[in-house]
């Protein structure tokens, strides 16, 4: 720390340039102009309202900031509330708080006028056309408080007039069932509503930040880390759980443990998105964790056979066709028995591609060259290919002997299936099951 009096005149002020490198000389001066500038209650007084910098590892300094916008390799001239002069680098101010000189004016003499209505309604306009409402309102206010019939001061705050009382813009509104939220005046519920989704982006925030610190010690094998994060329960952090799962290109092992999470929370949303992965995944561990996920809950079993149930029918080829299969195979849905039974052959057509543009040759028994054979060309040609499906021939017979007393299978004999099925369906009626 430098120290240096500023020439031509006796008693000028002391000027102090702090360094980075004697910083803990700084924390003294600091110290020494908190000892003079705390309020009776022992606390440090607060910027915001007195002006000055806050220091990165602790502390303040009061006063006037002549150049708040000063470059960051540069340093602020500061006027201590004490008197003198201070110079800091801006590396070492965690931010800067800058008064307007209306602000520092009013500081002047505001202390100084009476506790009346006339002087604080004169305080009061100084503020209004300075555009300092904070302190307009609050002198404003005084005045109600002394005056509370005065025209002018209520006026100034909103307050209107009803039945001979004077009453806030705040208490009418809550007469009339509204609130003011955001600048707008909304009902009650809107209000909820707003309050809710504003909860909502907060927590969301919260999530994203925890899983991006949890997930990457978690997939290192930090147990702890893995047990936090198996226990997440908080449906706002399933956004970011399924953006980290879309994120992860080649990791099947970090798949599944986030697949664990978001079993773990078990909202409808995320056993959905678990559906999804179990058909579109292409690791198929990834596709049994997201399956094993859904049977956990026991609960959403049966709207989660109808969603594979409307994937078998829908697709197009093998496999998802098996996928689908495998998912209601380890569901166990008698439901999806019809569904399995007409997939277990199924029909996809393909183009392939014949013909030849190489051009042949032929040659007799002595090895001499007879003739040349020009290529026909190439064209695609559409091909229908019958496909047996394992799958859904496995996963039916896992459903029926788990459903039925005497297990069957015909393995890809659909007429023998259809025929079963019937005969079963009759019997039915006649013996009809307790659990129907």
């Amino acid at each position: 720390m430098t120290t240096s009096k500023t020439p031509g005149r006796k008693n000028d002020p002391k000027k102090v340039h702090i360094h980075k490198k004697n910083f803990e000389l700084l924390i003294c001066v600091v110290a020494l102009i908190g000892l003079y500038t705390r309020h009776a209650s022992g606390q440090e007084p607060d910027l915001s309202q007195t002006g000055g910098v806050s220091i990165i590892k602790g502390g303040g300094v009061c006063g006037v900031v002549q150049n708040p916008n000063a470059d960051s390799s540069g340093s602020f001239e500061i006027k201590p509330t004490l008197g003198g002069s201070l110079t800091v680098d801006v590396s070492e101010v965690k931010q800067p708080s800058v008064l307007r000189p209306e602000q520092i004016s009013y500081r002047k003499f505001a202390p100084l006028e009476k506790d009346d209505v006339q002087s604080q309604l004169k305080i009061a306009r100084w503020a209004v056309a300075q555009q300092l409402s904070a302190i307009a309102d609050a002198h404003f206010q005084r005045v109600v408080e002394l005056d509370p019939d005065n025209e002018e001061a209520r006026k100034a705050l909103q307050h209107v007039k009803v039945n001979g009382v004077w009453i806030s813009n705040k208490e009418r509104m809550e007469q009339n069932g509204l609130e003011r939220v955001k600048g707008k005046s909304v009902s009650k519920q809107e209000a909820e509503l707003l309050r809710q989704q504003d909860a909502g982006k907060e927590a969301a925030r919260y999530w994203k930040k925890e899983i991006q610190f949890l997930y990457p010690r978690a997939l290192s094998g930090d147990q702890r880390a893995r047990e936090a994060f198996r226990s997440i329960r908080n449906p706002q952090a399933l956004s970011p759980l399924l953006k980290t799962f879309n994120n992860e290109k080649n990791n099947p092992e970090g798949k599944v443990l986030l697949i664990q999470a978001i079993s773990a929370i078990g909202t409808p949303t995320a056993l959905s998105e678990l559906g999804k992965i179990a058909i579109a995944d292409p690791n198929m561990d990834v596709r049994a964790a997201a399956v094993d996920g859904i049977c956990r809950k026991k609960i959403a079993i049966p709207d989660a056979v109808e969603y594979f149930r409307r994937r078998l029918r829908s697709a197009s080829d093998v496999a998802s066709i098996n996928r689908a299969a495998y998912a209601l195979g380890r569901l166990q849905g008698e439901s999806a028995i019809p569904d399995l039974i007409n997939a277990l052959v199924t029909s996809h057509k393909s183009q392939v591609i014949i013909g030849s543009d190489q051009t042949g040759m032929s040659v007799d028994s002595t090895g001499k060259i007879s003739g040349f054979s020009p290529g026909g060309g190439t064209r695609a040609k559409t091909v229908t290919q019958i496909s047996e499906n394992e799958t859904v021939h496995e996963a039916l017979v896992a459903i029926v002997a788990a459903h039925y007393a005497t297990p069957v299978d015909f393995g890809y004999n659909v007429d023998a299936w259809i025929r079963w099925r019937q005969e079963t369906e009759q019997l039915a009626n006649f013996y009809p099951r307790r659990d129907r």
